[in-house]
């Protein structure tokens, strides 16, 4: 609300704009989600006041308010409750036996250096394309909005797909989207493994380290490797003569183009080809693509690696009849387990119901765009077929929940809809046989 109050003043806006408040509020809250989607174009409708606004709000949501707001308490020395620290711990994903001030700050560190050195690089682009000025300026808000996984960018109303070539640009945005979708343990427990090799003066081999990786960074890694080169490859393949998204590329930049939208459909948002000209087959593709998402406790989107994982894995093991489901070495708890399926199960019935709800109030449009679209505000994820601005008021209301829901994340959704009642009892009655299949 206070974003899309500050995004509806005449000064965050430039002269002559049409847009109403509807728009600046569905804005604000894609921004605070960082999402990407937009009904009013951000290059013709805001200046530099309106576009600081938006930054503000993308690494707002980005970091998640309770990081930023306990790691200032932490560094003015201020304590903490016990409960505001289990809290916070939840929302990072992690548990309440963990040193959260120190979590905190290294949260906060690597997002500086990490956005630093995206700037920089993205200065190499922009700044012989725009000027000192409006290039560092937009340097430093698109290596925000990727980190975040944000997807906004001050280019005009066509995102990258002018660009689609620029390699600088579009792998460094690639590289942002990733460092920031992995999620923040992932980055502790590899740097960890960092220092050690380099303390111990390199006495053992990079395979002893890689093996001292946590469990869950072991599955993000894998299942993150797994859907870019798997989904890099299907899209290659369909769109490869396709000279409406990347058929009149040379080898090595479709090879590129394909990374980049496998990348950016994860959980970030740039686009460098137009989707409503890319094959329907992609679009499923990149449908669930979005559905999976990236790594829990980061700036993504989506179902998310670690929950579509053990999804899977239950589903094997109950095709296979096994005991146990195993990963690494490593026996996944039973509760654990069942409570993925059970977000995941409750993602797929989101994910529906408002993509069903869009149907209804934008029945001339086709159902997998409309698909499209909802799980692109589902997951945070912010890519469009053009369709977000023309849809009616009501579909905009719709996409608008989508994002609140997805940046809150579903498992949160999830524990919130069991309330805090208690059970009276857990009543045992004589068992019924259903016939299944």
């Amino acid at each position: 609300m206070l974003g899309s109050i500050l995004l509806s003043l005449p000064v965050c806006q430039l002269n002559g704009v049409q847009a109403t408040y509807l728009d600046h509020l569905f804005i604000a809250v894609s921004a605070v989600c960082v999402t990407g989607l937009w009904t009013s174009s951000i290059h013709d409708t805001y200046n530099i006041w309106g576009q600081i606004v938006m930054m503000l709000l993308i690494q707002t949501g980005g970091l998640g308010l309770m990081t930023i707001i306990s790691s200032l308490y932490h560094s003015l020395g201020q304590k903490v409750s016990l409960r505001d620290e289990i809290v916070t711990g939840e929302a990072l994903n992690r548990s309440s036996k963990f040193q959260l001030g120190n979590f905190l700050g290294r949260i906060i560190r690597y997002t500086v250096i990490i956005e630093g050195v995206g700037m920089l690089l993205l200065t190499t682009f922009f700044v012989p394309l725009l000027g000192w000025q409006q290039g560092l300026f937009n340097s430093l808000f698109t290596a925000v909005s990727a980190f975040c996984n944000a997807g906004f960018d001050l280019l005009g109303n066509d995102s990258l797909i002018p660009y689609q070539t620029a390699g600088i640009l579009n792998w460094t945005i690639m590289a942002l989207i990733v460092l920031g979708g992995i999620g923040f343990s992932v980055w502790f427990d590899i740097t960890d493994q960092i220092k050690l090799h380099q303390q111990n003066e390199r006495q053992k081999p990079w395979r002893y380290y890689l093996n001292h990786l946590s469990t869950h960074t072991k599955l993000v890694l894998t299942v993150t490797g797994s859907v870019i080169l798997i989904g890099a490859f299907l899209f290659g393949l369909v769109e490869w003569q396709n000279p409406a998204t990347i058929g009149q590329l040379s080898v090595v930049d479709k090879i590129n183009a394909s990374f980049f939208q496998t990348i950016t459909m994860r959980t970030a948002g740039f686009a460098s080809i137009d989707y409503s000209q890319a094959h329907p087959f992609s679009i499923l593709i990149f449908v669930l693509t979005m559905f999976i998402g990236g790594g829990a406790g980061g700036t993504a989107g989506g179902l998310k690696v670690s929950t579509f994982a053990l999804t899977i894995m239950l589903a094997v093991r109950e095709l296979r009849q096994s005991k146990y489901v195993t990963f690494a070495h490593h026996t996944i708890p039973d509760g654990l387990v069942k409570t993925a399926f059970v977000i995941a199960l409750f993602y797929v019935a989101l994910l529906f119901s408002g993509s069903a709800l869009l149907l209804l109030f934008d029945p001339h449009v086709p159902y997998l765009y409309l698909l499209f679209e909802a799980i692109s505000a589902l997951a945070t994820v912010g890519v469009s077929a053009g369709l977000t601005p023309d849809l009616s008021t009501a579909s905009h209301f719709i996409l608008m929940a989508l994002m609140f829901i997805g940046r809150i994340g579903p498992m949160t959704m999830f524990f919130s809809l069991r309330g805090r009642q208690k059970r009276l009892t857990d009543v045992k009655y004589s068992k019924a046989d259903i016939i299944i299949g």
